[in-house]
């Protein structure tokens, strides 16, 4: 016969920090920059309208949410830090590429040219691993159908095509 008060002290368990703190810390910050790696290299649209640093924080921010919904850490407090770990990791390094442009170079994709004075720069497109349909698709939804008109389009770090028509 079991009593509230067992089942109060089981809970009253899952508040207790099972993980040394400096290992929360460790694990978090070195899931987060192998994931920073891994993000920088897959070409920017596939990323949305996200910025990588977000992308990485809501993959984590999810898995261990998961985690502690599904019972695999037994212990809140440890999911709770380790979200707050990896949400602070991302808010400092958004302050860092803010602050300093060589950080930003290097954590960000720079703006891709796709088209110049309604000339294609194939190599670009080659480079971010999108074809001339997509594209072309993508120029539509700004309504454009013919390439002639188009000043500039850009493949900005954010994903998103941005387009400047010709005069």
């Amino acid at each position: 016969m079991f009593s509230l008060r067992s089942e109060t002290i089981v809970l009253a368990n899952a508040f207790v920090l099972e993980t040394p703190l400096w290992e929360i810390i460790a694990r978090g910050t070195a899931v987060y920059v192998a994931l920073a790696v891994v993000v920088r290299v897959i070409p920017k649209r596939q990323t949305g309208d996200l910025s990588d640093n977000d992308v990485i924080a809501l993959v984590i921010v999810g898995a261990l949410a998961a985690d502690g919904i599904l019972g695999d850490t037994t212990a809140i407090l440890d999911v709770i830090l380790m979200i707050a770990v990896v949400l602070l990791l991302d808010y400092f390094s958004n302050l860092l590429e803010y602050y300093f442009p060589r950080f930003r170079r290097i954590a960000q994709h720079a703006p891709t040219l796709l088209i110049h004075n309604g000339q294609l720069v194939k190599e670009n497109l080659r480079k971010e691993k999108l074809t001339e349909q997509e594209l072309a698709a993508s120029l539509r939804k700004h309504g454009i159908d013919d390439l002639v008109r188009v000043k500039q389009a850009v493949l900005e770090a954010d994903g998103q095509i941005s387009v400047v028509e010709q005069e």
